[in-house]
């Protein structure tokens, strides 16, 4: 019997599988696609130059379709669906920088004839200029741009294969093109950055260069050579406002300097303004003369709000625009410019003030001394004074003269006013009297006499209500005219009260046209004489409320068994009480007399 048969069939061992030969076609090709998409890559991310990017995408994928027209078109940085053009070759320069809207662009490789143009009509613009293929930049599947190619030389349908090779062509183009946009986007930010930091510490030192300065008139030069040195312009105006207007403080202009309701006009602008972007709000507009004058920009000096001032200024020596950050800059500078100015009106005001108020202490010194510092004693009278200024000084008056043949000469006047030009008139009256009275003539004709030379020297635009009269110890009697001063009270022994009202019209108003009447009254032990101005009468409560003569009255009452002194004392805590919160209206004067047994 035979081994084996030549009909059976040889074992086969397993076929070892071989390395890829070079020169298998598909693997070679595959190698080839895959390093030039590595040397494309690697070029691309080379540079961050945009122009040099976009030029090679389109060399290249241009070489790939065989087309000799690329476009580069990338979305708006602004977000919105637009796209601007941005590198051409081939097609024709003047469609670089024309925007294009396309709602909704395609994700992958498109051939512009295959789509509805009703539902695309954006479509329309790359076919009139003859671009066939889009090529879309994704970048995770949200278009940044587009490429756009015209007619391929050859007409052999893109297989897969390419598509997927022109896919990752785009896919690295978009990468290289968004890291040139976020690096050159930072770069932008870094210089507005270092500019804004360059201002800031502009602002800084010229902040403490203005804080130096407490005089306008330097400080206002110095804002010049800000404006000169800093923002470079050699056309300038600054206005700055003086009560309801605005004053020129400094100008250089082709001719003349607005005026008037030009200025005015400008005054209501909130923000620092373009002349050519100026929005005419009243009846006169600016425009025309500040062009005509070589002035381009209006810049607010504002304070809490309020425009204070004006910068209106020419074009930069460097012919550059005025940009947002240039008018930023103005504004701030504009405002630390205005503080000062502020600032150091504020200082010369307060040294005026304090001035003022130098010379008002010296003036309540003087008008102290010719008030009576020490009343003169007078046999069977208690009597004693006061007088409380609301102000520095003040326009009431009270006198107490001694005669040569022993009688004494009581007096108290309130000269209409307040303040300075009241104490005046006090002075004066005070002067008139002293030198009439030696000459001992009747208290009605000396009222008369009074009476003319206060209208001499008032003008009749101010008046004083006065009364005054001769205490004849002697005799316990008291003659008095009551030229419209509030009416003295007469408190009897018995308790009965009377108003001393005789007398005329009151000082300085007019000629008195009916002499004066004088009246003559006795005086007993236990007598009372009360002589106040309206300061005490009308003094307010915080409510607005009058302290009144009622008020008064009860308060003389019931305090009629005590001392002169006591009694004026008496009263002014009363009324310091009522008006408690309520600052003082008008000065208080008094003047008490009793009749001692």
């Amino acid at each position: 019997m035979k081994c084996g048969s030549s009909n059976s069939s040889p074992i086969e061992m397993p076929r070892r599988l071989s390395p890829a030969l070079p020169n298998d076609p598909d693997s070679y090709e595959s190698h080839f696609d895959n390093a030039a998409l590595f040397e494309f890559s690697t070029v691309i991310n080379s540079s961050l130059e945009p122009d040099f990017i976009y030029s090679h995408i389109l060399l290249t994928i241009m070489g790939k379709l065989l087309s000799t027209r690329g476009i580069v078109l990338v979305a708006d940085a602004a977000g919105r669906k637009e796209y601007v053009v941005e590198k051409v070759k081939g097609f024709e320069a003047s469609l670089q920088g024309r925007r294009l809207a396309i709602p909704r662009m395609p994700r992958s490789l498109t051939f512009l004839e295959e789509l509805d143009p009703g539902r695309h009509p954006w479509t329309e613009f790359f076919l009139s200029q003859g671009v066939k293929i889009l090529l879309p930049l994704l970048i995770a599947d949200k278009p940044i741009g587009t490429l756009g190619f015209g007619d391929r030389f050859s007409n052999r349908t893109l297989l897969s294969r390419e598509k997927t090779y022109l896919r990752s062509l785009a896919n690295i183009s978009a990468t290289a093109i968004e890291k040139s946009r976020t690096i050159a986007e930072l770069q932008l930010v870094n210089r507005k950055l270092d500019r804004k930091i360059q201002e800031l510490n502009t602002l800084f030192d010229l902040g403490k260069e203005f804080g130096a300065l407490l005089d306008p008139e330097k400080l206002i030069r110095l804002l010049v050579f800000s404006l000169l040195g800093q923002v470079g312009v050699n056309r300038y105006l600054i206005a700055l406002k003086d009560g309801a207007d605005m004053r020129i403080a400094a100008a250089r202009t082709d001719a003349g300097t607005p005026q008037g309701e030009l200025l005015a006009e400008l005054g209501r602008i909130k923000g620092p303004t373009l002349v050519e972007d100026y929005t005419v709000r009243g009846f006169v507009d600016p425009r025309p003369v500040l062009k005509s004058l070589g002035l381009s920009v209006i810049v607010p000096m504002q304070l809490q709000g309020e425009t204070r001032g004006l910068m209106v200024l020419g074009e930069k020596l460097d012919r550059q625009p005025y940009l947002q950050a240039d008018l930023e800059f103005l504004a701030s500078l504009a405002n630390l410019a205005i503080i000062s100015l502020e600032n150091a009106r504020l200082f010369k005001e307060t040294l005026e003030k304090q001035k003022l108020e130098n010379e008002l202490m010296i003036a309540r010194e003087i008008q102290k001394g010719l008030l009576p510092s020490v009343l003169p004693g007078i046999d069977g009278l208690d009597i004693a004074a006061t007088n409380i200024s609301s102000k520095q000084v003040g326009g009431d008056y009270y006198d107490v003269l001694t005669m040569p043949d022993g009688r004494y000469i009581i007096a108290i006047g309130d000269v209409s006013g307040k303040g300075t030009p009241a104490a005046l008139l006090m002075a004066n009256l005070q002067a008139t009297i002293r030198a009439l009275v030696p000459l001992n003539l009747p208290l009605s004709e000396l009222t008369g006499r009074v009476n003319e030379l206060m209208c001499q020297n008032t003008g009749g635009n101010k008046f004083v209500t006065f009364f005054w009269g001769c205490v004849n110890p002697a005799d316990c009697s008291l003659t008095y005219v009551n030229a419209g001063h509030n009416y003295p009270y007469l408190f009897h022994a018995g308790g009965s009260v009377d108003r001393l009202e005789k007398g005329g019209m009151i000082l300085g108003i007019m000629q008195a046209l009916v002499p004066y009447e004088q009246a003559t009254i006795s005086l007993v032990p236990g007598d009372m004489l009360v002589l106040f101005t309206d300061g005490v009468s009308e003094a307010m409560s915080r409510d607005s409320e009058e302290f009144g003569e009622e008020r008064l009255e009860r308060v003389l009452r019931e305090h009629a068994g005590e001392g002169s002194t006591d009694i004026i004392d008496a009263v002014h805590r009363q009324i310091l009480e009522f008006a408690t919160g309520a600052p003082q209206s008008d000065d208080i004067t008094m003047m008490v007399l009793k009749m001692s047994g």
